[in-house]
């Protein structure tokens, strides 16, 4: 019984982040607009699914639904949130909100670019 309660209290965080995700992207109005940010992974979290680009802390979509951040590696379409690594240089896509920013998509970018911490 203790064993399944710790899963419960463990799987938690995937579902709120799940719900709050597409909760905070249902609030971004239509006057809202992208914005773009080149910068360097600092930090990632697997769990929380945020990642901290230059200073900044960034939600990252559930890996599957409608709404979900569309994430490439250098040179290829294709890519995931497992496939980043801090230090990489990337370009963030999101919409910025008052208390968060939402990630709509990251660009790794060329290894060779210099980019502000």
């Amino acid at each position: 019984m203790k064993k399944l309660l710790m899963l419960l209290v463990l799987m938690m965080p995937l579902v709120v982040l799940a719900e709050t995700f597409d909760e905070m992207l249902q609030g971004v109005d239509g006057q809202a607009h992208r914005r773009f940010e080149n910068g360097v992974i600092v930090e990632l979290n697997y769990v929380t699914r945020t990642i901290q680009v230059s200073g900044y802390d960034y939600q990252i979509s559930p890996a599957f639904g409608e709404n979900t951040t569309d994430i490439s590696l250098y040179g290829t379409s294709a890519g995931s949130l497992e496939l980043l690594s801090v230090g990489m240089k990337v370009e963030m896509e999101y919409f910025e909100l008052g208390h968060a920013r939402l990630a709509m998509a990251i660009k790794e970018l060329d290894p060779n670019l210099e980019v502000e911490f």
